[in-house]
């Protein structure tokens, strides 16, 4: 599918106000990595306004990015009378675009695969207006996610503490906003140590406990759990004093063996044909608890590969011919995040991230009243949010194969991938219902009248 002639041109302007913190995000990121080209033009331009000061949202860069690339690839399909699946296919990326760096992982392919099969994009009409059931026109999008998965570049430090009572605390400062920390703190512990998980207390946001990973740019998985699995690690010389203190200290039983007789495994000292807790060993011996902090932080591996999660969203809306009523009917989307830590948190995230689209899509705007620089909704209860009315029941599939490189344990960030390119998705199966293609958001009745 390419060609020398073939280019990939993603220019942008972003307004930003004249005072505050904060200044506007690229929103070129998608254009410049998901799609193989061998001459790529991305370029963004700030506007001072003034206007009141503003900060992000979820996936500030990625989501209206996400949404002008995969409606421009939609209507390149159209143009060329190819599948927009079948484009994507042709134009997949083996290497980030402009570099020869590979991914660490990357199963986009079987998220298109999977998600096609699940949804039934076999069944999707090429021509707009194809499918009528009575006032509404049926129509399939699709649309391809990716979000940056990397960790954090700054250390994150991870204790565990085994206590007297068969139970481990893991701590770390980090914050749980909905996005399932405390889960994952005690899951990737409960691994490590080879415990059940009801044995393992995470314990967040505290300032006194070890510094941890922020929970922003879906970087608080990615970059917590190696530092489990290392504090983990480090936790072996402390088994090892352990079993040092079991052979020398008269009250254990087993007092004057040898320590290459011992050995930890799921939570238990073993040797000498006997067998104990580490948990009763402590409380023999009259200790309350060991513990181990280790830190974690990206090494070569960080410049060496790009680290992305990837996801693919299939869409069927119907959209009424007389109204222009436009109602997302079917959503499936099919995620590569790495391993999967815990598979009800992850697809709860993913399922967040679509809602998200799907409001950014049909409902929510507060635009600039230009001539007063203020915006024009002055208060939450008008801004208009999906409810459950707005969203049919989310098909989300996880793909659930480790990445190698990004840590031992396998997992990538996936907060905010739900939300890039589910707009652009609805946005798509709206041009196949009604013929008409959308570029400003939100897609409201007037726009398809």
């Amino acid at each position: 599918m390419v060609r020398p002639h073939t280019v990939i041109s993603h220019e942008s302007v972003a307004e930003m106000p004249a005072v505050g913190w904060w200044s506007s995000v690229p929103a070129e990121g998608t254009s410049a990595k998901l799609y193989k080209t061998p001459n790529l033009h991305v370029d963004q331009q700030r506007v001072i306004l003034d206007m009141p000061p503003t900060s992000v949202m979820r996936a500030p860069s990625e989501a209206p990015g996400g949404f002008a690339l995969e409606t421009a690839m939609d209507e390149l399909a159209v143009a060329a009378r190819i599948d927009p699946l079948e484009l994507r296919l042709r134009n997949y990326a083996t290497v980030v675009p402009g570099t020869d760096r590979a991914w660490s992982s990357k199963h986009l392919h079987d998220c298109y695969r999977i998600g096609a099969r699940r949804f039934g994009w076999s069944a999707r009409r090429a021509t707009p207006r194809a499918r009528v059931d009575g006032q509404w026109l049926i129509g399939m999008g699709m649309a391809t996610a990716i979000y940056p998965g990397d960790r954090q570049h700054d250390p994150v430090h991870v204790r565990v503490r085994l206590l007297d009572d068969d139970t481990a605390i893991v701590s770390s400062a980090t914050a749980d906003l909905g996005t399932g920390a405390w889960t994952m703190l005690a899951i990737t512990g409960a691994d490590a140590l080879g415990i059940p998980l009801h044995r393992v207390k995470p314990e967040i946001g505290d300032t006194a406990l070890p510094p941890g990973a922020p929970a922003a740019r879906s970087a608080a998985t990615s970059s917590t759990v190696p530092a489990v699995s290392d504090a983990a690690d480090a936790a072996d010389a402390a088994k090892k004093a352990l079993i040092q203190l079991a052979v020398t200290d008269p009250r254990s039983p087993w007092h004057g063996s040898n320590t290459r007789d011992l050995t930890y495994e799921d939570g238990r000292l073993h040797g000498a044909d006997r067998s104990m807790t580490f948990g009763r060993l402590l409380a023999t011996v009259g200790v309350p608890n060991v513990q181990a902090t280790a830190a974690a932080a990206p090494g070569p591996e960080a410049t060496q590969y790009e680290f992305s999660s990837f996801g693919a969203h299939f869409c069927e809306v119907r959209v009424n011919r007389f109204t222009g009523e436009p109602r997302v009917t079917r959503f499936t989307t099919v995620v590569d995040v790495g391993r999967v830590v815990n598979a009800q948190a992850t697809r709860s995230q993913i399922v967040g991230g679509i809602i998200f689209g799907i409001g950014h899509a049909l409902l929510e705007d507060n635009p600039l009243e230009l001539d007063t620089g203020r915006l024009a909704g002055s208060n939450m209860a008008d801004y208009m949010v999906p409810v459950n009315a707005d969203i049919p029941d989310i098909d989300v599939h996880l793909v659930d194969k480790p990445d190698p490189v990004i840590s031992a344990f396998g997992a990538r960030g996936c907060g905010e991938l739900g939300t890039v390119g589910s707009a652009a998705a609805v946005g798509n199966a709206i041009y196949n219902a009604t013929g008409i293609r959308v570029h400003n958001l939100p897609i409201t009745l007037d726009k398809l009248l």
